[in-house]
């Protein structure tokens, strides 16, 4: 059996530390691959054979021992695995007094293999995943026969309704695992994480959680339509301040959640990717706390609008914008214009928000209309002068190139 080499030398290692009597592991064909006498490592014992072909416990006094080659006196006992013996345990010592150990040793052990190839599976499971998020996220362009070799490979189909949610937690994992007091594996750690996502987000089959490099986690959650869509958005803040509070308990505090918007198949879910990437680059700018971030959100969609005006539109905003970018008052002048399209064009609470008096605010609305021709009154022209203000450094950027 592939590992049995390894799993016989830390078996031989765990038990040793369990009871006092020394102890050998041998495979199925009787070569021992274990022993607390190394020089014992690779000699043929042929008992070994016996026990795996009875398939019960042997035991061999001195007597017996010393009428057969490479034999202690002790007991051998078959190691079974799924159902059938693939080695053999020795525990070396008087027969009678080591005996009543051996089933309790026996059970430790096929528990210890059951758990070491339990954990050897979670990790090619871990790397087939990590693998299949990276090939379809990260590539513009993907091979149809590949794609489908994967999806039978973990069980999901192609084409139905899924979102990216990306959650980037920095370098937390390497500092967790290299911290010298972190008592997990990096493997279970990785598991950890991957748990919390999946309670926070649901463990639907047909959704797919993976970590795509040592910062990011991808989920990629199936939602059943755009009512499913619509639904699941409706509580994405609410889940995601639930992985964030689980995540705190790992020790990691600055984590970001973002989401794209819906796919309809494996091979489109690269663009969701790229929504939710795109998002996060945003969201680095803004100041909140939490950082959870998504399209479905309007406080973010008109955050982000002013910064998708093409270069054309920029072009004919600086030109109209330019004498009020030069005006010595203008970062008074836009500090006031945008508290009061925040305060619904309020002037009388703006004002009170700014600490000024309400005639102060109506002054300086009105040089605004002087200077740009725009009517700070009209909801219309306030939208306009609210975006551009917003992304007022590239405008500047623009009106100083121009110049």
């Amino acid at each position: 059996m592939e590992g049995f080499v390894q799993f016989a030398q830390n078996t031989v290692k765990a038990v040793s530390e369990i009871i006092s009597f020394p102890i050998s592991v041998s495979n199925e064909k009787g070569y021992i691959l274990g022993d607390t006498d190394p020089t014992r490592f690779g000699t043929l014992h042929k008992p070994s054979i016996e026990v795996i072909n009875a398939n019960e416990v042997i035991l061999f006094t001195a007597e017996k021992a010393s009428r057969m080659e490479n034999v202690l006196p002790g007991v051998a006992v078959p190691l079974n695995f799924d159902g059938r013996p693939v080695g053999v345990l020795g525990i070396i010592g008087d027969p009678i007094e080591v005996e009543s150990y051996a089933h309790l040793v026996k059970k430790y052990v096929e528990m210890m293999w059951q758990e070491t190839l339990h954990l050897q599976v979670e990790n090619l499971e871990s790397m087939t995943l990590e693998s299949f998020v990276q090939y379809i996220l990260l590539n513009r362009s993907v091979n149809q026969e590949q794609l489908n070799h994967y999806c039978k490979l973990l069980h999901i189909k192609a084409n139905c309704n899924r979102i990216c949610i990306t959650i980037d937690i920095g370098d937390s994992f390497l500092k967790n695992v290299q911290n010298k007091h972190h008592t997990i594996a990096p493997n279970r750690f990785k598991k950890a994480l991957l748990d919390c996502v999946v309670r926070a987000f649901d463990n639907d089959p047909q959704n797919v959680c993976a970590f795509l490099n040592t910062e990011r986690i991808v989920f990629l959650k199936y939602v059943n339509g755009e009512d499913g869509y619509f639904q699941f958005m409706e509580e994405f803040r609410n889940r995601s301040l639930h992985l964030l509070e689980m995540f705190q308990v790992y020790n990691i505090h600055n984590a970001i959640v973002a989401s794209g918007n819906i796919a309809s198949s494996i091979e489109d879910m690269d663009q969701s990717y790229r929504e939710s990437d795109s998002i996060i680059n945003y969201g680095n700018k803004l100041d909140l706390t939490p950082k959870i971030l998504t399209y479905y959100d309007w406080d973010i969609l008109l955050e982000m609008l002013p910064n998708h005006i093409d270069a054309k539109m920029g072009r004919m905003l600086v030109q109209r914008l330019r004498p009020l970018l030069h005006n010595e008052a203008y970062p008074v002048l836009k500090r006031d214009f945008l508290t009061y399209c925040i305060n619904n064009m309020n002037v009388s609470k703006a004002a009170k928000e700014l600490f000024i008096h309400r005639n102060t605010l109506i002054y300086r609305l009105k040089k605004i209309d002087i200077i740009t021709g725009l009517d700070t009154g009209r909801f219309d022209h306030c939208t306009l002068l609210c975006f551009a203000l917003k992304e007022d450094g590239n405008v500047s950027q623009q009106s100083d190139y121009k110049n």
